[in-house]
């Protein structure tokens, strides 16, 4: 076994734990987005009505959708530990999806969530935008 090995799987546990608070944290912030009057205030989740807090509409509807763009994203990066929770579950997690090399683990003690490796993630950003352009 080489010397690394040991220091790998160590690092390769702390991004694991990292994962599984992150996932919690992430929760919990859409769980008190979603009921931050209180679950008695609402028959269900719901985002806060910004109507009642000022008698200016634009302004209410301003901060309503700035609620909306900040839920989706923290949703959006809660998939993205589930996914990668669901690799560490069948044993893949620490693997690019796209060309199944290592992560490295430096990589992994960053954004313990990522799926691929620097390489591949960068080709994938390119093809967004470039596809993202080409929409546009």
């Amino acid at each position: 076994m080489s010397p690394n090995r040991p220091r790998v799987r160590t690092e390769l546990a702390q991004a694991i734990a990292r994962l599984h608070a992150q996932r919690q944290e992430l929760a919990a912030l859409i769980e008190s987005r979603l009921h931050q009057d209180g679950l008695d205030h609402h028959a269900e989740a719901a985002l806060p009505r910004r109507g009642d807090e000022t008698d200016d509409e634009a302004a209410a509807e301003t901060q309503r959708s700035a609620d909306v763009v900040s839920l989706i994203r923290v949703s959006a990066e809660l998939a993205q530990v589930d996914a990668a929770l669901t690799h560490v579950a069948d044993g893949s997690y620490g693997r690019c999806v796209d060309c199944d090399e290592p992560i490295a683990p430096a990589r992994l003690a960053a954004r313990p969530a990522a799926l691929r490796c620097a390489e591949c993630q960068g080709y994938a950003e390119r093809s967004e935008q470039q596809a993202a352009r080409t929409h546009a």
